[in-house]
């Protein structure tokens, strides 16, 4: 297994390599070959043996054990015939043991309520002796995280981003498929139809938030609502939906040249995962493969992919506008604040928009805007050295045209209300009301493209790039900033190793102040 940081120790990111697959595997049993199966059965064995060198270790001991107890309750329950038939007596003891400990073991209070829940129905495919009840707790305090509009908050102070589709709404339909517990169907549902405003028509999807290093598990509600048989959209758009996600993945250099996945999002790059992604944890992707438990005519698979088109979508209860242009791509205009606890997290949720075409950077250590990267942000700076984007803030309010208001506070003396407002033409607009009783550098980006073989075009308010096929433009809607393109640093773009940003600076004295901008990306070049 590759060595690669982690917060958890070398055999729990092991444990996720070895299980995380199963998710996939166990969806698709019949069709992956005898020999794989042998190979899994018998290294869980080990793995799930406290006498065994390759023991992953004791629930009780915390960590990422639990989390993977929800894939092998999936496979046990799914598949037991490929996993647990072939085990021993002692395996088979020790297995049952492990995950029954599982089951009662200690969660994070957020989405991992689900995990004991899997490991639940693993052992009830097996006809192990549980207590329901400790599954209806878990799950009842599912339903005490629902904000409204069908969207959770991931545990107390949580942030709406993809757990809400790959874990809360995807675990809800997997569990329905089980059980036959429909609690939260309607609600998965419902998220669904607004879910698909996250998708652009090339099949990305908007990056945004933490655990992005797990890529494809982007799309696994799509195949998870054709295990269930809950029709939340018609099955061609859900099936157009899923294929061409999945194609946009395959052309992706995300894969090692021994064809495994890779650390990172478009490309490797492990800089720019969180604390707890390691080489095993991209592997979750595969629970977009659980639609492969519809049968070959299910509709899911016998649909014609329909087309996505143009759409402004509220989503009020995220403190988020997701806007798909003409040309089908994503702009995702962001109310949410900073997740402090995750590494980059002012990144990847303090920013006031978030593009499918041109993703994201994280900020580095360095002086200068190059290194705070100010894509789809304002930073703001006393010495024009070491800068500062939003972080805390009040969650934002989104009117009935769709703007965005948000307002934060980067110092006690520093009040900022900023408004957002995207069109289905590509454009966005920030404006910022800034009262300040300090001197402030200003630095505000449009988005990135990549650097090889860019052109650029700078003029007193505008400054756009030109390359690889995009074009990315921002002006200044009040005519006393300077306009430039930088080179941020290398390595701190979801997209691309190496990239240019067109951006405004400017200085603002004590006093109020308004700062208009336009924003565009789009493939008109």
């Amino acid at each position: 297994m590759p060595v690669t940081m982690s917060n958890h120790s070398h055999a729990e990111d092991w444990f996720e390599l070895l299980t995380r697959p199963l998710w996939g595997l166990a969806s698709a049993k019949d069709s992956v070959p005898d020999e794989v199966w042998a190979s899994l059965s018998a290294t869980l064995a080990r793995a799930l043996d406290p006498a065994d060198a390759w023991y992953v270790g004791d629930v009780a001991d915390g960590g990422q054990r639990i989390v993977e107890s929800a894939s092998v309750g999936w496979a046990l329950a799914l598949a037991p015939e490929k996993l647990w038939e072939p085990l021993g007596p002692k395996a088979k003891d020790n297995v049952s043991a492990w995950l029954s400990a599982a089951y009662l073991g200690p969660v994070a209070d957020t989405n991992w309520h689900y995990f004991p829940v899997f490991a639940g129905h693993g052992l009830k495919r097996l006809g192990i002796a549980h207590d329901p009840a400790v599954a209806t707790a878990h799950l009842e305090r599912m339903g005490e995280m629902l904000l409204g509009d069908s969207v959770y908050e991931d545990g107390p102070g949580g942030r709406v981003d993809y757990y809400n589709p790959f874990a809360f709404h995807t675990y809800a339909l997997l569990h329905f498929k089980l059980s036959g517990d429909d609690r939260y169907v309607e609600h998965a549902a419902a998220f669904a139809r607004k879910f698909r405003s996250w998708f652009a028509a090339d099949g990305s999807a908007v990056p945004y938030g933490r655990s992005l290093g797990y890529r494809f598990a982007q799309g696994s509600m799509w195949g998870a609502l054709a295990a269930a048989d809950v029709e939340a959209v018609p099955w061609a758009e859900a099936a157009g939906l899923a294929r061409r996600h999945l194609s946009w993945w395959w052309d992706q250099p995300i894969l090692d040249p021994s064809g495994r996945l890779t650390v990172g999002y478009r490309y490797p790059n492990s800089a720019l995962v969180e604390q707890y992604l390691t080489a095993g944890s991209p592997w979750w992707a595969t629970k977009v493969f659980t639609g492969l438990l519809a049968p070959s005519n299910h509709a899911f698979w016998t649909s014609a992919a329909s087309p996505v088109g143009p759409i402004v979508e509220p989503h009020k209860a995220a403190r988020a506008v997701h806007v798909r242009d003409r040309s089908g791509h994503v702009t995702r205009l962001n109310g949410q604040a900073w997740h402090p606890w995750a590494r980059g997290g002012q990144a990847s949720y303090g920013k006031f928009a978030y593009s499918s075409l041109a993703a994201f950077s994280h900020a580095a250590p360095g002086p200068g805007l190059e290194f705070a990267v100010p894509d789809g942000a304002l930073m703001l700076s006393e010495d024009g050295r070491h800068w500062r984007g939003r972080e805390d803030s009040d969650e934002g309010s989104i009117d009935e045209n769709g703007v965005l208001t948000i307002s934060w506070q980067p110092w006690e003396d520093v009040t900022i209300t900023t408004s957002l407002e995207a069109a289905v033409d590509g454009w966005h607009a920030r404006v910022h009301v800034i009262e300040t009783e300090r001197t402030l550098h200003t630095g505000e980006g449009g988005w990135c493209a990549p650097l090889s073989g860019h052109r650029s075009e700078v003029d007193e308010t505008k400054a756009s790039v030109v390359s690889g096929g995009l074009r990315s433009e921002i002006i200044d809607g009040t005519g006393d900033r300077e306009a430039s393109v930088i080179e941020p640093m290398q390595g701190t773009h979801l997209y691309w190793p190496a990239t240019v940003l067109p951006v405004l600076r400017g200085v603002l004295e004590p006093g109020k102040h308004i700062l208009k901008s336009l924003i565009y990306i789009g493939t008109e070049v």
